[in-house]
């Protein structure tokens, strides 16, 4: 809870409101929605702010209308009050909402995927919790935070299934997050049919899922989404020629992006560089000039932990004979999820789109569960290493964001809640390594079954 209240509403009150692109064309659909409407691109914004960004086109309205439901309720009673700027910071707060229900979703998988392995759900919840773009898109009102939360709760319903819990609460927990996964973005489509597949795959797999609830919950879940959702995207090729609902040719005459060879993309550095800045952004000039690059950080906070814990992740399904081929299963659904999405930013780079890191945030919360399995080792003590570092780097993205000069009039920012709200990270990232370090102490009378753990240990172990 604390983990993620702290990070995202630090960052709603240090970044001033609309100071993104996108921010005032979100909060505008959710107001249109409001008002009875779905908004379209080239009508423009009804949403009248004085501050920040205003876009000349209404060009999030390609995305389904589940997020601006949500903020709807918040947001029109504000803006037909007059208070456009309180409307922004309390959609900012429905944001931060979602984003501990994120950590929440994290933690879970962590444990579901990590059977056995003490203080897996609550270190996967840190990682995700410190990480660059769950601190600012949880204060910003973008998609990317629902999004990550319906894929992780239809892949939390996807392990809970295959691994044979098969509870009625499940089928509808996974049909659901199906179904939000249409209602959120067009890109999570493909995704969520990558789960609905892997669950039928399951299901003819030696274990405790049968064949005929697989195929239900799979041929439902698609069902769902048809129905839910396939009148809109019926909508956008209607209006724009293709399901999606880009505009290419508006973005060719009026921004400086290129179309690039696909191939080109996938070999470039840059882009790599740019999309992998998930623990560290920028420059840091408070650092030593050694440490001051964000490529070093992003090795050690990222890409290090990723490689060795699906290492590590691979070597113990295979030592391990129970539900082997369903845990393989499992991996390769992550695998194929995460090279998706890149392979889908790639394309989406190419054909003349920005390349923005939060766009590979998606993947994080698939990924941090094999993250934390090399930073477990030693009691702990590498995630708690891990967690100074990406705290101090936080603290250090938070002071340049309040010290940033935008153009234009921008709204305030408020420094003292800034930092308070980073005091509440500081104090969840403590109690979250102190439980780790400890689960990990004793966690070794779990992987000794034969061994009568002490008195003492039974009750934790037991918690």
């Amino acid at each position: 809870m604390l983990l993620g209240l702290g990070g995202p509403l630090a960052y709603t009150m240090a970044s001033p409101i609309y100071s993104s692109g996108d921010e005032a064309a979100h909060v505008d659909y959710a107001l249109q929605v409001w008002r009875g409407n779905l908004p379209v691109f080239e009508d423009g914004l009804e949403l009248q702010n004085t501050v920040g960004f205003h876009p000349p086109v209404q060009w999030t309205s390609h995305h389904p209308p589940l997020l601006y439901v949500l903020l709807a309720p918040v947001v029109g009673p504000l803006v037909d009050a007059g208070d456009v700027d309180g409307a922004g910071m309390a959609a900012r707060l429905v944001m931060v909402a979602l984003s501990v229900a994120l950590l929440y979703t994290v933690r879970a998988i962590g444990t579901q995927l990590l059977p056995g392995v003490r203080g897996a759900g609550i270190a996967s919840a840190v990682v995700v919790g410190l990480s660059v773009w769950f601190v600012r898109l949880g204060g910003s009102v973008y998609t990317d935070t629902l999004a990550a939360l319906v894929s992780s709760l239809a892949f939390l319903a996807l392990l809970r299934l295959a691994q044979g819990e098969g509870r009625r609460r499940d089928v509808v927990l996974f049909v659901a997050a199906c179904a939000g996964c249409g209602l959120t973005r067009f890109s999570l489509l493909p995704v969520a049919a990558l789960f609905a597949v892997a669950l039928v795959v399951v299901g003819h797999l030696p274990g405790r899922l049968r064949p005929g609830r697989a195929w239900t919950a799979a041929l439902a879940a698609g069902g769902a989404v048809v129905v839910t959702s396939g009148w809109f995207y019926a909508r956008n090729l209607a209006l724009t020629g293709n399901l999606s609902g880009s505009h290419p040719d508006w973005a060719a005459r009026h921004t400086s992006r290129v179309a690039r060879p696909v191939h080109e993309v996938a070999v470039d550095p840059v882009f790599w560089s740019t999309m992998t800045e998930q623990m560290s952004v920028g420059e840091y000039p408070r650092l030593p000039r050694a440490l001051e690059p964000a490529g070093p950080w992003t090795v050690l906070l990222l890409l290090l932990p990723v490689l060795v814990g699906l290492g590590m992740a691979l070597v113990r399904i295979l030592r391990a004979p129970e539900q082997r081929a369903v845990r393989l299963v499992l991996l390769a659904t992550v695998l194929c999820t995460c090279g998706g999405v890149a392979a889908m930013q790639v394309m989406h780079h190419a054909g003349g789109g920005s390349a923005f890191a939060r766009y590979f945030f998606a993947m994080l919360p698939f990924l941090a569960p094999f993250m934390v399995l090399p930073l477990l080792q030693v009691r702990g003590i590498p995630l708690v290493l891990w967690g100074v570092a990406r705290a101090t780097l936080l603290a250090l993205e938070l002071e340049a964001t309040l010290g940033r000069q935008l153009r234009g009039a921008q709204a305030a920012v408020y420094p003292g809640p800034t930092w308070y709200a980073f005091g509440l990270t500081v104090v969840g990232l403590t109690l979250a390594l102190v439980l780790v370090v400890t689960q990990a102490r004793v966690g070794r009378w779990r992987d000794q079954p034969s061994e009568t753990p002490p008195a003492a240990v039974r009750p934790l172990d037991a918690t």
